[in-house]
């Protein structure tokens, strides 16, 4: 009786062991799978956020390129919030004949499958003048005034509809140059608006030499565009920062953009990417690129120095209307560059 007793203890150790075995392994091998599964699912996570930091650092690349009119971008760094979430910023400044002007930062927060939210870049638009619908530009965190470009295809658009009575939305061409007159001891920058396009070679002879030449704006080829539907929409080029206007060939490649060709090889990635009143502004700045630089027209310049030469401007032949951006005042320690 005994034995019996003693086997039927043994058979339920062995039970006990057999099954303590067999949590174990299983406890092990859904520490090892769990494991593995969380370990692929984050490698995985971390390649879509590589591949989106890579995307959203290729657009801010080319909108500093393409779209800065005058802005320029002196850094850019990344600050992440969660693992599947992050924020690119960019730092940037505006070149006011030699002054350095702090714009606001860009930035752009996005997770694995793209953009959460971005800052604004359009604007604010404010009746400057309601008996003439004339409007004031401002940037939406800084206030700074923004200088504004007019569509001269719309405005003449405009004009011919007026004349037929026809329905139109109000011209708003302004020439503020003039006002910088009262101004003094003072830098500003202005947008002029040119009566038609011209070569990259002609504005740099045709624009006094008392001035800086810091932006080339390619223009609007569709007359559906008034100017406060184009006000943050304006595609061109930033000149050299050294009061030459130059602008250069460049070149483009799968992941840099440089120049008029870089231009022109970023506006046809960009198709899509931003509609306006139904334009296509990539697709429309396609129809106004040319071969080269050499052959290149443009249909206004930003430009910038003391507010006495700025304001002769808007007695230019070739000044259909011009507009005032930032202002900052002459310190006695830092000379302008004109």
């Amino acid at each position: 009786m005994s034995d019996n007793v003693n086997f039927e203890k043994i058979i339920k150790t062995e039970k006990r062991k057999k099954w303590l075995k067999t949590i174990a392994v299983a406890s092990a091998v859904t520490v090892i799978v769990g494991g593995s599964l969380f370990y692929a699912v984050h490698k995985q996570l971390g390649r879509q956020m590589v591949k989106q930091a890579a995307k959203q650092q290729r657009q801010f690349n080319i909108d500093d390129l393409i779209a800065s009119p005058n802005i320029v971008s002196t850094s850019q760094y990344f600050s992440m919030t969660k693992t599947t979430q992050s924020t690119l910023k960019s730092d940037r400044e505006k070149n006011i004949d030699g002054y350095r002007v702090a714009y606001p930062e860009k930035n752009v927060t996005f997770n694995t499958h793209g953009i959460e939210s971005a800052s604004a870049q359009a604007p604010n638009m404010y009746n400057k003048n309601p008996a003439t619908k004339e409007v004031i530009a401002r940037n939406r965190q800084s206030q700074q005034k923004e200088p504004l470009f007019f569509n001269v295809k719309y405005e003449r658009a405009y004009q011919a509809a007026k004349d037929k009575k026809a329905l139109l939305e109000p011209s708003i061409s302004t020439h503020e140059a003039e006002t910088l007159s009262q101004l003094s001891n003072t830098l500003g920058e202005v947008a002029i608006t040119f009566d038609k396009r011209y070569s990259y070679d002609d504005i740099r002879q045709m624009i006094p030499e008392n001035v800086m030449i810091n932006y080339y704006w390619l223009g609007i080829h569709s007359d559906k565009l008034d100017t406060m539907s184009a006000a943050g929409s304006y595609i061109g080029l930033n000149a050299s920062d050294d009061g030459t206007g130059k602008l250069t060939e460049g070149k483009a490649e799968k992941n840099e953009f440089l120049g008029y060709q870089g231009l022109k090889s970023a506006l046809k990635q960009q198709s899509g990417q931003q509609t306006v009143n139904n334009v296509d502004i990539a697709k429309d700045g396609q129809k106004q690129v040319s071969k080269n630089l050499k052959t290149a027209k443009f249909a206004g310049v930003i430009v910038t120095g003391r507010t006495q030469n700025l304001a002769k401007l808007d007695n230019q032949k070739y000044t259909f209307a011009t507009n005032v951006g930032v202002t900052t005042p002459i310190m006695p320690y830092q000379e302008p560059i004109k």
